[in-house]
């Protein structure tokens, strides 16, 4: 019996598995498959799970957490808006929205260092494999339903058309934009040529996936790709300062675009965004330390100022994360998820220096996909908050690059 339980209990503890599930759980929400009976139940399983794991966390598997500097913006994000959840917004719906983000950084967010490096990769590959053959099956569902003009209905949502199984078209432009970095990284790692193929093949497929969806975020991260190589490979100090004011010039860029909403043509580039961001703006003037919470979001931005013109606020948010942040939380705890983002990201790139040749390129590939979520959190709202598998692979795969790159393990 003793044996049986401990069994049990090394299963709950652990967090790959648990990983895979959950991010096999935010697939099924942006596509056909939540409409599979029984499917969709398996969020309450993973939800269940995140919430016994943030327990043994915080018991006992602390004692295995490396604490590093970039840890420290994140800690004070989350008691900030504990602080705020708990005296300011008052509401059972932020209090739902800081528990998700506690099981994201506790339980997906996953650093080991002192774990095997190889029994790590093989962790990451599994999990990276199963995405990109999902993405394989998906695309090839889309791609069908679109050259045949066919569609299938399912209550009030016509699957089919741009986007294919999906939800909508930038799920399914983002979520093969991903697929192509991760075939690209398993081109890498594969010692097959048939293999090769297989991956350069799935590559094609994935970018005639991207285009024909329309979805315009997705090429943000193929941007952004390109960025972090030469980023990368590129060490004169001169360049990459230059590199990292991109960031900041893009910001002014949504500012301005925010200051000039009723230019039709950059309300149209945006599909709308800049009328969203406009209205959060509003709210972030009046409420700059707390934010509104998420039981205030939607009623805050709707009355912020006189205008029907708020397209997908309800299931999109304000497709731009770091607003969204500011709207949410406030001010203060955008600039401490900025600053832990500017650290780790400092920390990475200070150890992919130190790498040669092949696993340099491996793992150049797979922080250039991280660095690419980001990117596309400019248009979309879906890093943190929320079920998605973009906020999934993004803090999947940033434990995982920590844990390998600084890795203490000297079997």
């Amino acid at each position: 019996m003793k044996e049986i339980i401990e069994n049990i209990y090394k299963f709950i503890d652990n967090k790959f598995y648990f990983k895979l599930l959950y991010l096999f759980v935010s697939l099924i929400f942006v596509t056909i498959l939540k409409d599979v009976p029984g499917l969709i139940n398996l969020k309450d399983l993973a939800l269940a799970w995140g919430i016994i794991l943030i327990l043994l966390m915080i018991i006992q598997d602390y004692k295995k957490r490396k604490i590093y500097k970039f840890d420290i913006p994140l800690a004070l994000f989350m008691g900030i808006t504990l602080i705020f959840t708990i005296f300011v917004y008052k509401n059972s719906d932020d209090i739902k929205m800081w528990i998700f983000n506690l099981i994201l950084f506790m339980g997906i967010f996953t650093i080991d260092v002192f774990r095997n490096k190889k029994a790590l990769i093989k962790e990451m590959n599994i999990i990276t494999h199963f995405y990109v053959i999902f993405m394989f099956f998906a695309s090839i569902a889309s791609l069908v339903l679109r050259f045949s003009g066919e569609a299938i209905q399912i209550g009030q949502i016509a699957f089919g058309g741009t986007k294919g199984i999906f939800e909508n078209e930038n799920a399914l432009s983002i979520a093969s934009s991903i697929a192509i970095v991760m075939c690209i990284y398993l081109y890498n790692v594969s010692n097959s040529h048939k293999i090769k193929i297989f991956w350069m093949l799935n590559i094609i497929l994935q970018v005639v996936t991207m285009i024909g969806s329309h979805g315009r975020s997705a090429y943000l991260l193929v941007v952004a790709v390109l960025y972090t190589f030469i980023f990368v490979y590129n060490k004169n100090k001169y360049l990459r300062r230059i590199l990292t004011t991109v960031p900041f010039i893009l910001a002014i860029l949504i500012g301005l675009a925010c200051y000039n909403n009723s230019n039709e043509r950059v309300r149209d580039f945006t599909s709308g965004r800049t009328s969203l961001w406009t209205s959060a703006s509003i709210v972030i003037k009046e409420h700059p330390l707390t934010g509104v919470g998420k039981g205030q979001f939607l009623e805050s931005v709707r009355n912020a100022r006189e205008t029907d013109d708020l397209p997908g606020l309800e299931a999109g948010g304000l497709h731009d994360i770091y607003i969204q942040t500011a709207t949410l939380n406030g001010g203060v705890s955008l600039l401490l998820l900025l600053s832990f983002f500017g650290m780790i990201l400092t920390f990475i790139m200070k150890r992919l220096d130190n790498l040669i040749r092949k696993e340099k390129l491996q793992m150049s590939t797979l922080t250039a996909m991280v660095i690419g979520i980001l990117a596309v959190n400019l248009f979309e709202s879906t890093l943190i908050y929320v079920v998605s598998f973009i906020s999934m692979i993004f803090w999947i795969y940033l434990g995982y690059l920590i844990s390998i790159l600084d890795n203490k393990n000297i079997e």
